[in-house]
């Protein structure tokens, strides 16, 4: 009895010997994170912020304007850029099976020159496919019958559209070279979906370069911006 009492009060006690064994090895974990991003950023004159915040969240799965986290900014390849995390939870289920899943994604921004009608490429879904077959295509198209096949042009203004999205980014969309992307006002962005928070900072290039590829196809002729961050 007394092996029965002691084996059970050990199952009771270690669920919070392990909670505080691994809480600080979580919070270090995560500071150690941080801290590499951050003298990334350092080494490359790129600026470093923990949290910031932005008017694109409304335009992100989730639409969590509190989704955003660690953001670095700074100049490549001419432009200003901008590289965040942002996450939001959604749930499943309901009552004793509900759960909680948490999505990731890095969020890039590109500031171009002066301001566009709202422009966006998307995926063409398969609503899209069958309003497609059934009315034909949008003013947007670009007579490219495998860029039209699988994307669509959101624009607001059909004519600058086919203005901006040149054949050179139509082929890259095609070679799927280039992100998904949306432009509102003077900002271009992009998002992926990835399985947690930004661990190598050395993927931050990647990230950035391909929306810097779609901001020097955009029409091939979108100048370079002023040499000054963004507000």
């Amino acid at each position: 009895m007394t092996a029965f009492t002691l084996i059970f009060g050990a199952m009771c006690v270690l669920p919070f010997v392990l909670l505080i064994v691994l809480i600080p090895l979580s919070i270090a974990r995560e500071r150690e994170r941080k801290a590499r991003i951050q003298s990334w950023a350092a080494a490359h004159g790129w600026m470093f912020h923990e949290r910031a915040g932005a008017a694109w969240t409304r335009q992100l799965p989730g639409g969590n304007r509190h989704g955003i986290g660690v953001t670095v900014t700074g100049p490549m390849g001419g432009r200003w850029v901008r590289v965040s995390e942002y996450s939001y939870r959604s749930s499943s289920g309901s009552g004793e099976s509900e759960t909680t899943t948490t999505h990731h994604f890095i969020v890039v921004t590109v500031q171009l020159d002066r301001p566009h009608p709202p422009l966006a490429v998307r995926n063409r879904g398969l609503m899209s496919q069958f309003g497609r077959a059934l009315f034909g295509d949008k003013p947007t198209a670009t007579d490219d019958v495998l860029f039209d096949a699988k994307y669509r042009i959101d624009a607001a203004d059909p004519a600058h559209a086919k203005a901006m999205v040149s054949p050179a980014l139509v082929a890259a969309h095609i070679a799927r070279t280039v992100p998904l992307w949306s432009l509102h006002g003077n900002e271009l962005l992009t998002y992926t979906a990835v399985p947690g928070p930004l661990r190598d900072p050395l993927q931050i290039p990647w990230y950035a370069g391909r929306l810097l590829q779609v901001a020097d196809l955009l029409g091939q002729v979108v100048a370079r911006p002023r040499d000054l961050p963004p507000d």
